[in-house]
């Protein structure tokens, strides 16, 4: 019955897709993060509907030219572009396991190809905020599932995302959570509906609880810094502190003691076996890229280890120094730049909704930043979309203050 469930909805949004091409980069949205297919047990687990509803998308943009904008040659976009090409070098230039090596480089191409229907198709504020929004649901329905059984457990057990997914693992579902809360947050506040308000509000309350319960303590160093952020930026604390003190105040007494033991070794990493393990990941790819500092050891470097156990240290054993800068500019510069535009967005008044936007952007940005630093996530398509996203939104700001200029020029 699932499976049926999630191929009527795949032929569905394959349908619209065509008819009107940037549903498809809402549909494409949720096949990435929500996995529905995933939670299936028959036939669409192995199905391929991403592949399928992406090819009905780029078959409209091919039919349908007067909706896709031009390519948005940003400072973000160039980056982008830039380590595509990178990443294709170091791959076919002497890589350590070449079979792996070029296995790997096509599925990471697949997720960079799905980044682009959203920088030819979200073009309008409305189109925006239905995208924040399908993020937003569906992590955040992940997060509300997850919570749940949080609480009714007792926070004794782990809880897990989708399997044989980026966010299948209790790291990484954890580091995903805590970039979806300022989203949760936002479509919140961007919905009128009251109950659509508390859905997302409730939503943002247990994937607090899943984060807790992921056991994850990249989890909860990302969690303090995301809070830390949504409270010190975000104009509404009054909604946003009392849920994150329930969350605390629902947890703390539940926690089991094993879970304090395990968070206490992030004082005590010195005598934590799995911390050492990481250690000696990234010496390794400090060593790899010490010696090939142009091309490190190509993709998957990391081939007889379980995890890089940083996106970092990935990127620079992968592919050495050179895509380490381009990789960190395109992280932080994009962060830099939300600030910029955030200062820009208040000039006009068409324009001061962007405000709340890039400052999401940016707190989740800096989520993935603080995550990354212990988890082996340089390859994930949710990072890489949000970067899409802030290069759109900035070209919708540059677009309404030409426009506000002219008619300002033609008024006078």
């Amino acid at each position: 019955m699932r499976d049926l469930v999630v191929l009527i909805f795949m032929l569905g949004a394959a349908y619209y897709a065509l008819k009107r091409p940037w549903t498809g980069v809402l549909s494409l949205a949720v096949l990435a993060y929500l996995n529905p297919h995933r939670y299936a047990w028959g036939f669409s687990r192995s199905f391929p509907l991403y592949l399928i509803l992406f090819l009905a998308t780029m078959v409209a943009i091919f039919f349908h030219n007067n909706e896709r904008e031009p390519f948005p040659w940003t400072r973000e976009t160039k980056l982008f572009v830039v380590l595509i090409a990178y990443f294709t070098m170091t791959t076919f230039v002497a890589p350590d396991f070449p079979a792996e090596a070029h296995e790997q480089w096509v599925k990471v191409m697949k997720i960079y190809l799905g980044i682009f229907p959203t920088l030819w198709l979200i073009n309008s504020r409305e189109k925006l905020r239905w995208l924040i929004l399908v993020i937003a649901l569906s992590f955040g329905l992940i997060g509300l599932k997850g919570g749940i059984f949080a609480l009714g457990t007792g926070f004794n057990y782990r809880v897990w995302g989708p399997d044989d997914t980026f966010y299948g693992g209790n790291n990484e579902i954890a580091l995903a959570f805590n970039m979806v809360l300022p989203f949760l947050l936002l479509t919140a506040k961007e919905v009128n509906n009251k109950y659509a308000k508390i859905f997302f509000y409730s939503c943002f309350f247990f994937s607090i609880c899943s984060i807790i319960s992921s056991w994850s303590r990249g989890g909860l160093i990302a969690l303090c810094a995301v809070l830390g952020l949504i409270t010190l930026l975000n104009r509404r604390k009054w909604l946003s502190i009392p849920l994150i003190l329930i969350a605390v105040f629902f947890a703390r007494p539940n926690l089991p003691e094993q879970w304090f033991d395990r968070m206490n070794t992030i004082k005590t990493y010195e005598d934590d076996g799995s911390v050492q393990g990481r250690f000696d990941s990234w010496e390794n790819a400090l060593e790899r890229a010490q010696r090939d500092p142009l091309t490190g050891g190509g993709f998957a470097m990391f081939h007889d280890a379980r995890d890089a156990h940083s996106a970092y240290f990935q990127i620079l054993g992968e592919h050495g120094f050179v895509a380490l800068g381009l990789w960190i500019m395109l992280l932080f510069g994009t962060i830099l730049s939300l600030e910029q535009l955030q200062r820009k967005s208040l000039r006009y008044a068409e324009t001061a909704w962007m405000k709340d936007y890039a400052r999401t952007l940016q707190i989740s940005l800096i989520g993935y930043a603080v995550g990354g630093m212990a988890l082996g996530v340089a390859y994930w398509d949710i990072f890489y979309h949000l970067v899409a996203i802030s290069a759109v939104l900035k070209v919708m700001l540059e677009k309404t203050v030409r426009s506000t200029a002219a008619l300002s020029v033609a008024g006078a």
